[in-house]
C-alpha cells in the first residue's frame, strides 16, 4: 500500500477547545452502516441513548436546537468518544478534516480541508513550502473512490507533482503561476487576449451570490461589482505582499485536497478552469472582506478561507456556479475574464 500525503498530516491533532468544536455544529452527521453495527452491539441502555438521537429516515444524527451534535459536551469533547473510544465515532467524524482518495489498487492520496480552523493554521501559516511523503498505512474509514476517473494513478501523481512545482515557484507572481498552470494542462489561448475587468467582476459577483445563496438584485450586484473594481488592485497587491506564503499554501493544499486535475468529471483543462475560477472567487471575497472590515489581518484571512472552504465543501451553490462558468466558456473568454497578467 502507498499513501501519498503532505507531511503536515502527521502533525495534526484535533482540538475542539481551540475552535469550539466547529465541525460538530450545523453539519449533517451521517450514521454509516459500519458504525451503526458497532452501536447495535452495545448494551441496551447505551443503544437506547444513542438511537434516540438518530433520524432513521435520513440516517443522520438529530442536531440540537443550537445546531450542535447531540453528543457534543460543554467541554467541546465528544461524549461518544469519551465513553466508548475513537472507533465509535462515525466514519465522517473519524476522518474529518482528512480527505482520502483511492487512486488505484492500494494507492491513495490524502490531504486536509481548510474547513477545520486547526488544520487551516497548521497548513496556511507555514513559511516553508508544503512537502509530501509516502506512508504504507491508511487509517481513514471514509474514502472517495476515484479509480474510475483516474485510469493511471502513476500518471496522475506525476502530473499533480508537476502542478505543485508550478504553484510553488516563488520567483513568479501568483497570476503568472496560474497562467503557467493553465498552459501545462492544455488550457491555452491561441491568440493574445486582454483582461476584461468589468466582465471579470460581473462573473465573480454572480458566483459569490450563488456561493452564499443570496438572491442579489441587479442593483446590489452592480454595487458589489463596482466596489470590488474600485478596490481590487490595491487590496490584492497588499494581500500578495503581506501574505505570500498563505496564498501559496492555500493553492497547493486545495489542488491536492480536491484531487485536481481530476476533481470533476471532464478533461484536465476544464478542471483547471474550475480551479482558477475558485481562486478568483477567493480573491473577490477577500477584497469585499477588506472593504467591510477596513483591514485584512491574518486572522481575518484565515477565517475567510475557513468559511469559503465550508461554502465550497458543504454548499452546492458555489461550486455549481464555478463549474458552470468553467463549462460554458471557451479558452478565449476564460482568459479574458480569469487570467490577469498584472501583478
Amino acid at each position: 500500500m502507498k499513501v501519498y500525503r503532505p507531511t503536515y498530516f502527521a502533525q495534526f491533532k484535533c482540538d475542539g477547545k481551540a475552535c469550539g468544536s466547529r465541525c460538530c455544529r450545523d453539519w449533517r452527521i451521517v450514521l454509516d452502516d459500519d458504525t451503526r453495527g458497532k452501536y447495535l452491539r452495545l448494551p441496551a441502555d447505551d443503544r437506547e441513548e444513542i438511537f434516540r438521537h438518530v433520524d432513521e429516515s435520513a440516517q443522520v444524527f438529530k442536531l440540537q436546537r443550537s445546531g450542535a451534535c447531540p453528543f457534543l459536551g460543554e467541554d467541546f469533547l465528544c461524549r461518544l468518544q469519551l465513553k466508548h473510544g475513537e472507533e465509535f465515532l462515525t466514519a465522517i467524524c473519524q476522518s474529518f478534516p482528512r480527505v482520502t482518495y483511492k487512486l488505484g489498487a492500494e494507492i491513495f492520496l490524502q490531504a486536509m480541508t481548510l474547513t477545520c480552523p486547526v488544520a487551516a493554521v497548521l497548513i496556511l501559516l507555514r513559511e516553508e513550502p508544503i512537502t509530501f511523503e509516502v506512508v504504507d498505512k491508511l487509517t481513514a474509514r471514509q474514502v472517495f473512490d476515484f479509480t474510475a476517473r483516474i485510469p493511471s494513478a502513476e500518471k496522475f501523481l506525476s502530473r499533480q507533482r508537476a502542478a505543485i512545482e508550478i504553484l510553488q515557484r516563488r520567483e513568479l507572481s501568483i497570476n503568472r503561476r496560474l497562467e503557467e498552470l493553465c498552459a501545462f494542462f492544455g488550457e491555452k489561448c491561441s491568440v493574445p487576449v486582454d483582461f476584461d475587468e468589468e466582465n471579470h467582476a460581473a462573473a465573480l459577483t454572480e458566483i459569490f451570490g450563488e456561493m452564499y445563496d443570496a438572491s442579489l438584485t441587479v442593483a446590489k450586484s452592480c454595487q458589489l461589482a463596482e466596489a470590488y473594481l474600485a478596490a481590487r488592485k490595491n487590496i490584492l497587491a497588499q494581500l500578495r505582499s503581506n501574505f505570500p506564503d498563505v496564498l501559496e499554501n492555500y493553492l497547493v493544499n486545495e489542488f491536492v485536497m480536491r484531487c485536481c486535475p481530476c476533481a470533476f468529471k471532464g478533461d484536465e483543462a476544464f478542471n483547471i478552469r474550475a480551479f482558477v475560477t475558485t481562486w478568483r472567487a477567493v480573491e473577490f471575497a477577500a477584497v469585499l472582506t477588506a472593504i467591510s472590515k477596513g483591514r485584512l489581518a491574518v486572522e481575518d484571512l484565515l477565517e475567510l478561507l475557513c468559511v469559503l472552504s465550508d461554502k465550497l465543501d458543504h454548499s452546492r451553490g458555489g461550486m455549481t456556479a464555478i463549474k458552470n462558468f468553467a463549462e460554458l466558456h471557451d479558452a478565449e473568454v476564460f482568459y479574458s475574464m480569469m487570467i490577469d497578467r498584472g501583478d
